[in-house]
């Protein structure tokens, strides 16, 4: 029994280390780190896309904050993508990225939609990240409404072309950055 337990710890611990250093996209490994270091009870998702880091971010959180409960809202067009984009299906989503102690919610739409209907119900939220792929007017409108949902400590991640063309970056948005594109 012992030696199981021992064996499980090996495993996870090499589980994350291929996470959080050596996993693709290398910009998700941001997110692995810091998620390991402090408990995130409330994540907002604008972007899910294939639903790969969503799905990573879960198992670290039950690996190093297996009781704590998660609330999680990805907000995506789903559907409506564009052909030959990463896509889930609303149904596909809410199947793949349902996960123990996650309260999942999923939002269909473009930033702005989904937010002027849900922010003042995502008070708190601990980490927002927001996709590369959620650009212009409906991103530029949406940035109204995070203000409410953050708190002193939240931290918002957006994702940026890297130096190379098939890489991303994500950077700090910092509060003041907010509060000015608000």
């Amino acid at each position: 029994m012992k030696l199981a337990a021992i064996v499980m710890s090996i495993m996870n611990s090499l589980r994350f280390g291929y996470l959080a250093y050596l996993s693709k996209p290398q910009a998700d490994r941001t997110f692995y780190r810091l998620l390991r270091k402090q408990p995130v009870r409330s994540i907002v998702e604008m972007g899910i896309g294939s639903g790969v880091r969503t799905r990573r971010m879960f198992e670290v959180l039950q690996q190093y904050h297996s009781g704590e409960k998660v609330r999680y809202t990805g907000i995506d067009p789903f559907e409506l993508r564009p052909e030959g984009s990463q896509r889930l299906s609303l149904k596909q989503a809410f199947t793949t990225l349902s996960a123990p102690n996650v309260k999942l919610q999923l939002l269909p739409g473009d930033p702005f939609m989904a937010l002027s209907r849900a922010a003042n119900g995502l008070k708190d939220t601990d980490l927002v990240i927001i996709a590369a792929d959620q650009t212009g007017e409906a991103l530029d409108r949406a940035w109204f409404y995070l203000p409410r949902m953050l708190h002193e400590g939240s931290q918002v991640f957006l994702e940026q072309p890297g130096a190379k063309p098939e890489e991303t970056v994500f950077r700090v948005v910092t509060r003041l950055e907010i509060e000015r594109l608000a």
